[in-house]
């Protein structure tokens, strides 16, 4: 397992899922082998049409025990738009029941098989699978948006959760408009007090696109603003090796 990388809301309805799942299928266009981990507690949010059959659940009593049958890990993922897809809990009531290691379980047969497993976090600290991911992630994204409940909660999410356990990680400005009404990226690198941050561009048809069961990455804004993400882990150079592999083959 080479790189794992996170996504966390600093508020519910931020789009960390949407970010999630486009990073994933940027990573499958450039030719990387990706595993899509759905670890926010909340089942069908995901931009996908799954089949509904298998979920966490599935696993949990492997995970509390402590050990996940390889073979029924395999069971368990489905294959879509060209990544390996872990489904989230389908009973989101028993979401807090898993235990605050449960993706370092979960993940450890699956070793060797992915270049990048990525992994939509949620935003509920209060949950072992949040938690869990924070702990496994080795590149954390925190998104939020110009809204200043947003910001507000990600504050709070810092101060008592991430700067306890001494985590840190890239803050992304989701859904980002050039309104005087609302807070500008200078003010909220200075809120946040952080050095830097990705913008993801408004793009309308949210909604539809989950009706659909597919991500922005239609439109070119989106996807040109998902690509810079991408290449924070992804270096250009890597990518355009790819690309001469290609042409060559």
């Amino acid at each position: 397992m080479k790189k794992v990388i996170g996504f966390f809301g600093g508020d519910s309805q931020v789009g960390t899922t949407m970010i999630a799942q486009a990073v994933g299928e940027c990573l499958v266009q450039r030719g990387r082998r990706v595993l899509l981990v759905c670890g926010s507690g909340k089942f069908g949010g995901e931009f996908l049409h799954l089949s509904g059959n298998h979920s966490l659940d599935d696993l949990k009593a492997g995970v509390i025990s402590g050990r996940v049958n390889r073979e029924d890990l395999l069971q368990t993922v489905e294959e879509s738009k060209g990544m390996w897809v872990l489904p989230a809990v389908k009973n989101t009531l028993t979401a807090k029941y898993f235990p605050e290691n449960t993706f370092q379980i979960l993940l450890d047969p699956l070793e060797d098989q992915f270049e990048y497993i990525v992994v939509d976090g949620g935003h509920d600290a209060n949950l072992g699978l949040t938690i869990s991911a924070l702990n496994l992630c080795r590149h954390r994204f925190f998104v939020i948006t110009q809204q200043n409940k947003a910001i507000q909660r990600y504050l709070q999410l810092q101060k008592n959760v991430l700067a306890p356990l001494g985590l840190r990680g890239e803050l992304i400005i989701n859904k980002y408009q050039k309104d005087p009404s609302l807070f500008r990226r200078s003010e909220i690198l200075t809120l946040c007090q952080a050095e830097n941050s990705y913008c993801i561009p408004y793009v309308e048809y949210g909604w539809q696109a989950e009706m659909e069961g597919r991500t922005l990455s239609r439109f070119h804004k989106f996807e040109k603003a998902v690509a810079r993400v991408v290449e924070c882990f992804e270096p250009k150079e890597e990518k355009n090796l790819w690309k001469r592999k290609k042409n060559f083959v």
